[in-house]
């Protein structure tokens, strides 16, 4: 068993890890970490002095296939994040051009007897039938403490979109919810031709999912509050609304308004010029700028930190967004029985990433609703976790695995 309690990062202010806990002290202050911003911490700690190449990071913390070079950059800007090191060079994790990264600060590592702690991970699904008889009790403590966290981070979620403002004191006041960011309602995107519905669908789902990858921001949907929700945006809080129009023959006009609902005077508007072709780069463009007019301080941007996820190709994200969209407009069988075999395909190709991951388990998880299959429950359960485990802030990975926790 591991004997290592806790360690203490020597920095300028000592920063001390509970790897059993998942959490950070950083100035006095507990933070949170990811159960792979967790993995990933010690993992570097454990190869203290070492440059170590990406694909060694994704096979030895990730521990499986198909981990693109992107998505471990990103977990580590976020862990880079926690530890708070903003200078340029990194101090704590840093970047040796064409070489990989190298984690070198003194740590000492403390160690005591660990405390008892009740994991809540998903840990030998397929185990045998005497082994899950045996367990049956812990199990399903373990599964009701994850479907509670589940429940307590939506229920807080929804109800910081409903009471959306809190007053500063002084003349200066500014939106925000629970979480400490701003919230932003985004509204569908209003078209010129009924015929681009499909891609402004993906727009507005891209243009979500990028704003909640930022830690200052949250985005929810406009259509989903309650008339008195909405009513009260008349005076407070920050609304982006869209319109889509052809340019030419292949290329599109979208048209962003931020409206400031409290100040008039901060409205904005963007404007871009993009076709499918690169979608991506002119979408997670408009998104960085969101950002920057939305809540400047937050100004140290990655260059990766707009991309919902290493999707680089339009055609898997318009499957993706039609999954979204399902999802969000509560499809069955029915609509997921012709999304699912192009989700696969995607991941089978090797471009799978958390949102693709989320929609499988929940179609894995009406399918097992429906026919009791119980290989389709385990599948629905793995999944779940992935995606929970690539982005636990992801609405959809958190629904999902609640989801498959409860069928």
């Amino acid at each position: 068993m591991d004997s290592i309690k806790y360690y203490v990062l020597q920095l300028a202010s000592q920063i001390v890890f509970y790897p059993s806990k998942n959490k950070l002290e950083v100035d006095g202050s507990e933070l949170h970490l990811e159960p792979l911003q967790s993995r990933l911490l010690k993992y570097f700690i454990e190869n203290q002095g070492q440059v170590l190449t990406t694909q060694q990071i994704a096979d030895d913390v990730w521990q499986r296939n198909q981990v693109s070079d992107n998505l471990v950059r990103q977990v580590i800007s976020s862990l880079r994040g926690q530890l708070k090191d903003k200078t340029r060079p990194y101090r704590t994790i840093k970047t040796i051009p064409k070489k990989g990264y190298l984690f070198d600060l003194e740590v000492i590592a403390h160690t005591e007897k660990p405390p008892q702690i009740v994991s809540i991970e998903i840990d030998n699904i397929e185990a045998s039938e005497h082994s899950q008889k045996c367990g049956r009790k812990s199990s399903k403590n373990k599964l009701w403490v994850m479907l509670a966290g589940c429940a307590i981070l939506l229920g807080v979620a929804l109800w910081s979109a409903t009471y959306i403002t809190v007053e500063r004191s002084g003349s200066d006041s500014k939106d925000v919810n629970l979480l400490g960011t701003v919230p932003v309602y985004i509204h569908d995107i209003r078209l010129d031709s009924m015929q681009d519905y499909q891609l402004a669908e993906s727009i507005y789902n891209y243009l979500f999912y990028g704003l909640n990858s930022s830690r200052a921001l949250t985005g929810y949907h406009f259509s989903q509050l309650s008339e008195q929700s909405k009513a009260a945006l008349k005076h407070n809080g920050i609304e982006l609304k869209g319109w889509l129009k052809k340019n030419d023959e292949s290329g599109f006009l979208l048209t962003l308004m931020i409206q400031n609902n409290q100040s008039s005077s901060k409205n904005q508007r963007i404007e871009k010029i993009f076709s499918k072709a690169d979608f991506f780069t002119a979408m997670g463009d408009v998104v960085l700028e969101i950002k920057a007019l939305v809540e400047p301080k937050e100004g140290d941007y990655e260059v990766t930190s707009h991309r919902v996820s290493a999707i680089n190709n339009y055609d898997d994200w318009e499957v993706i967004s039609d999954g979204i969209s399902q999802f969000y407009l509560g499809g069955g069988s029915d609509a997921f029985d012709k999304l699912s075999p192009l989700l696969e395909n995607i991941q089978s190709q090797g471009r799978s990433n958390y949102l693709v991951s989320a929609l499988l388990s929940y179609s894995a998880s009406v399918d097992y609703l429906q026919s009791g299959n119980e290989q389709m429950r385990t599948v629905a359960l793995q999944l779940g976790q992935k995606a929970f485990e690539l982005n636990p802030r992801c609405d959809i990975a958190n629904l999902t695995l609640g989801l498959a926790l409860f069928a």
